[in-house]
């Protein structure tokens, strides 16, 4: 009877989901604030190759993304909010051209995937998730690019609560992909 060998991993400590830091370039309000944000999914197509005989899934060609979401404190001026929804509101101009134009004019966030077009570089923005180890230092580093927000969640005030519950906003971001650094 043979046995099974089972090396020993050079890291044996678990990930703790509460080491992180993240940065967006453009909202560094968002970013000081930050209480949450999840690691994408991602999935490959996996066509079926078919024969007579029996029906194989292949390795497809594209990959889809999950949805970038993040949770974060509302400042009490509002300006990682105001940050947010102003820059949704440049992407669609709902009201006038002009809300596009701020958007385009307020300066240029760092783009890569999108290639030379400086207007849709200043539409977009890339992050940075430094995922932490047990000694808070950085551990990896996930770099997400050409991002912009498609939704920004409606906040509830009441004025019934006796204890001081702070606001919490979340956002959903797509984006083009994302690597990692190390």
């Amino acid at each position: 009877m043979s046995t099974i060998s089972c090396p020993i991993p050079a890291d044996i400590n678990p990930l703790s989901p509460n080491g992180f830091r993240f940065a967006i370039d453009k909202l560094p309000d968002v970013s000081f604030f930050c209480q949450s944000v999840n690691l994408p999914g991602v999935l490959l197509g996996a066509p079926d190759f078919g024969n007579p005989l029996n029906v194989t899934p292949v390795p497809g060609e594209s990959l889809t993304y999950d949805t970038l979401s993040v949770q974060f404190l509302i400042s009490e001026d509002m300006s990682n909010y105001k940050a947010i929804y102003n820059w949704i509101i440049g992407l669609a101009f709902p009201q006038e051209h002009e809300q596009y134009q701020r958007l385009i004019s307020a300066g240029t966030a760092p783009g890569s995937f999108i290639g030379n077009s400086s207007e849709l570089r200043q539409m977009t923005s890339d992050a940075t998730l430094e995922i932490l180890n047990s000694n808070n230092k950085p551990a990896t580093t996930v770099a997400i690019y050409d991002m912009f927000p498609t939704s920004l969640d409606s906040l509830t005030f009441e004025s019934r609560n006796s204890d001081v519950t702070y606001l919490i906003g979340n956002m959903s971001l797509r984006y083009a992909y994302y690597k990692f650094l190390d």
